[in-house]
């Protein structure tokens, strides 16, 4: 026998978790939702609002949750209350962006009503809840929506669900979880200071600016520095930044990291670089070429080829690096281009099967590094092995991972390998693009930083024109960190250096951790353990 009851209870909550995206829907009285061959069914916008702001489950709302285990009821109120950062001016600017109404689109779905009338109206709910100083919630949103019905699909609802819950709420879940867990400790040296590698070594370095033309389209603009007064050959670290982003957001670790007697090799890539990307989230440029992101690790196979024979043959070159002995740290797509060349293989057929669900009215799609992935994908599939064989290490900052290496491609990381994943990255969402493909990578080194309160701009410098609360707190602090541990995780893996190993431990990173951006690093994780991690239970 069916459980009718628990059918609905199941399919309301189903329903109205979608709802916990970073833009929801209803305004109106009544929420209406059919059940073949039960008919139709509804309950009232107040009996939903007193459970999301008190808890209170009222006569109208108990028909419906009676059935409803205590953890279903947590997680739907939870997402209900989940607070956007975003004010009315930001929305409306968001949703004149080709990337925002792709967002707009996608939450569309979720009403029973042709998308060119639902998402004006939805776009215009969310607007007006984000009026409110604190952020808006699910709750603002479903009662800014006009009209005095709302209509919603249900099949859409229940497809979601686990979407919703994973971008939004199993991020805290897991990152407590972790916090609980016993992480082996090491003995810490006498009188080390975490921070003291923060502060700038006594190497001096030159810059100069390399334009390397490409096969096809526009040049790669390069930006190294070179070590003077070197003994032997430095280890060199290639800085890739991300999309919409230029290597000068991170002039701060490349000064740092040449301070201590690095090489470094900052790339601007012409496709995803600022000017362009603006321009195309404004209409007034097309979005990157098909694939042309996926090829940006040949991008960094070039840089290096080209750098191998400037040492080789221009005396000013030549005894300042060791072209064998190269690492790479990458922010976002650069942390993509990153873990690629670390040996990350792409599955392509998994990305044409993740785009080809955003078509789909009964599938949403909400994490927009996936959204972004799917923008420019043509039907030409891109080489899957883009390892560069002189990569030894792999810093990546929010990485952008899934699904472009599929459920298998973080395995074949083929080097010690530090990713970075902030809590309150909406951008490129920890759980689906960090620690899921984290829990992936086997056989090598592997460190996962955890960044409570860290956006996906946190690392970033240039950002004095953002608005703070998408900026995050304490950006200064994040650059110490990553001046420390950057400078630890290069000298231990490029310079075999042992003595910094202590540095990249749990212990360490505790007594470095403060306020507003506390951290952990964990030096291992499986897939069976993340299962648990995202357990609401625990």
């Amino acid at each position: 026998m069916i459980d009718f009851k628990r059918l609905l209870g199941i399919a309301l909550t189903s329903s109205l978790l979608v709802l916990a995206s970073p833009s929801v829907i209803k305004g109106a009285e009544t929420i209406t939702f059919s059940i073949m061959p039960l008919g139709q069914f509804d309950i009232s916008v107040k009996s939903l609002t007193d459970f999301a702001e008190t808890g209170t489950i009222d006569p109208d709302f108990k028909f419906y949750t009676q059935h409803l285990k205590p953890e279903e009821l947590e997680k739907l109120r939870g997402l209900l209350n989940h607070s956007f950062k975003f004010n009315s001016v930001e929305a409306f600017r968001f949703f004149n962006t080709t990337f925002g109404k792709e967002i707009a689109q996608q939450l569309s779905y979720i009403i029973a009503a042709p998308t060119d009338q639902s998402q004006p109206f939805l776009e215009g709910a969310i607007v007006t809840a984000a009026q409110n100083p604190d952020g808006f919630k699910i709750i603002d949103v479903i009662n800014a929506y006009g009209g005095s019905d709302l209509v919603l699909n249900l099949d859409t609802f229940k497809n979601t669900i686990d979407q919703a819950d994973t971008l939004y709420q199993a991020t805290d879940r897991i990152f407590t979880w972790l916090g609980k867990q016993e992480i082996p400790s090491n003995p810490v040296p006498p009188n080390l200071k975490p921070l003291a590698l923060a502060e700038p070594g006594p190497q001096k370095w030159t810059t100069q600016n390399l334009t390397i033309p490409r096969p096809n389209g526009q040049p790669v603009n390069v930006f190294v520095y070179l070590p003077q007064g070197n003994s032997s050959p430095a280890p060199l670290v290639v800085i890739a930044p991300g999309l919409n982003s230029n290597f000068q957001a991170f002039t701060y670790i490349a000064d740092h990291l040449a301070s201590y007697g690095f090489t470094i090799a900052g790339i601007d890539f012409p496709e995803s670089d600022a000017a362009r990307m603006q321009d195309s989230l404004q209409g007034l440029d097309a979005f990157p070429d098909p694939n042309a992101w996926l090829e940006q690790p040949k991008d960094v196979t070039l840089v290096l080829d080209t750098l191998a024979q400037k040492a080789a043959t221009d005396p000013a070159w030549q005894g300042k690096f060791d072209i064998n002995n190269v690492g790479i740290l990458g922010h976002s797509l650069g942390g993509y281009t990153a873990i690629a060349s670390g040996g990350a293989t792409l599955e392509w057929p998994e990305l044409l099967q993740q785009c080809e669900q955003l078509n789909k009215p009964n599938q949403i799609n909400l994490n927009p590094a996936l959204l972004w992935q799917c923008q420019g994908v043509g039907s030409a599939p891109p080489a899957s092995n883009l390892r560069e064989s002189r990569i030894k290490a792999v810093l990546a900052i929010n990485p952008v991972t899934n699904p472009i290496f599929g459920p298998d491609g973080m395995k074949n990381l083929a080097v010690p390998t530090l990713i970075v994943a902030g809590s309150k990255d909406i951008f490129a969402p920890p759980v689906p693009e960090q620690i899921i493909p984290f829990s992936l990578i086997e056989g090598v080194n592997k460190y996962l930083l955890l960044v409570q309160n860290g956006t996906h701009l946190s690392f970033l410098e240039d950002t004095d024109n953002l608005p703070e609360k998408i900026v995050g707190p304490g950006q200064d602090l994040a650059y110490t960190y990553m001046k420390s541990l950057g400078l630890a995780f290069f000298d231990l893996y490029l310079q075999q250096d042992s003595s910094f190993k202590p540095y990249l431990t749990d212990s360490v990173v505790q007594q470095m951790s403060q306020e507003p951006l506390p951290l952990q690093l964990v030096p291992s994780l499986t897939p069976a353990q993340l299962q648990q991690a995202m357990d609401i239970n625990n």
